[in-house]
């Protein structure tokens, strides 16, 4: 479905009825990335799946900018279409870093909040470098075009684990990435990279909602971030997916609905009971505060 905003044609959709629940993708996916883990996911939920600006069948003026603050305004043209006041809010990745400035700018609006390989943002002292690699990324698209960008962007070590469930699932997760627009991706390095994302660690502490921050036990530098974004936050977790790098949600789709699955659980009202347990095994690290999914 497309929805029509002032500077945007915004393509999503929903599936199911329920509890709003809304699925932020990451950088080079687009929406349906998240039907996998949605199947197996029990009824009760309204699942709200957009196209982020830069991917996807969602577009945009040439001169609109593909940001965190005009995707959040997306996200509230999008909710307020379908009548959603509150939602339950969780973004891989790129999503993820969207789901958390969604939720230090729009708190009113998140019921609890989910994120898997995600930061809120870099030190001071790195954002440039890492603003100018975003910049030769992008002029790297540009150049090469879609197909050699993404034939590169696949073989990051970032995304090894996907080989795991065999070149048919890998295959499907290329095609899904050239199904994206040269312009689109390189907008959304310069607007939503993690060189220009404002840091929001400081905003976070005043977040009053159930937080969990997902990892995969073989994503060690975003199982670093999980951790310190449970020490910012009053009530959060962490959950590490064992045997998993940073895609979790792909490589493990069935550990990861048991996580999210448990994070809807916990957090109460209108939310379907949910027996997680069956093929889990979990330890905890520190008291309540996390778990190793197997």
């Amino acid at each position: 479905m497309i929805l029509e905003g002032n500077d945007v044609r915004l393509s999503y959709f929903v599936i199911g009825e329920g509890t709003p629940v809304t699925l932020l993708h990451g950088f080079t996916q687009r929406g349906r990335s998240w039907r996998e883990v949605v199947a197996k996911m029990p009824e009760g939920f309204m699942w709200v799946v957009p196209d982020l600006r830069g991917h996807g069948e969602t577009t945009t003026n040439r001169a609109t900018p593909c940001s965190m603050d005009a995707c959040t305004s997306d996200l509230e043209l999008l909710w307020n279409h379908l009548g959603v006041g509150q939602t339950h809010l969780v973004g891989y990745s790129m999503g993820g870093r969207l789901a958390l400035h969604v939720a230090a700018r729009r708190p009113h609006r998140i019921v609890s909040l989910l994120t898997i390989g995600a930061h809120a943002g870099l030190e001071e002292e790195a954002r440039e470098g890492r603003r100018q690699g975003d910049e030769a990324l992008a002029q790297r698209i540009e150049k090469d075009g879609l197909e050699a960008f993404v034939n590169y962007w696949g073989k990051l070590p970032l995304f090894a684990g996907l080989e795991r469930r065999g070149p048919g699932f890998a295959g499907q997760v290329r095609a899904e990435r050239l199904d994206n627009r040269v312009a689109g991706l390189a907008c959304s390095l310069r607007g939503m990279g993690a060189g220009v994302m404002q840091p929001l660690w400081d905003d976070l502490s005043r977040v009053n909602f159930p937080c969990t921050f997902v990892a995969g036990q073989l994503d060690h530098g975003y199982v670093a971030s999980a951790r310190r974004l449970f020490t910012t936050v009053p009530r959060g977790r962490v959950e590490i997916v064992s045997r998993a790098g940073h895609p979790v949600h792909l490589e493990r789709p069935d550990a990861f609905a048991r996580v999210l699955a448990s994070h809807l659980a916990s957090t109460g009202a209108g939310v379907p009971t949910v027996d997680v347990s069956e093929g889990d095994d979990t330890q905890d690290e520190p008291p309540a505060a996390s778990s190793t999914w197997a």
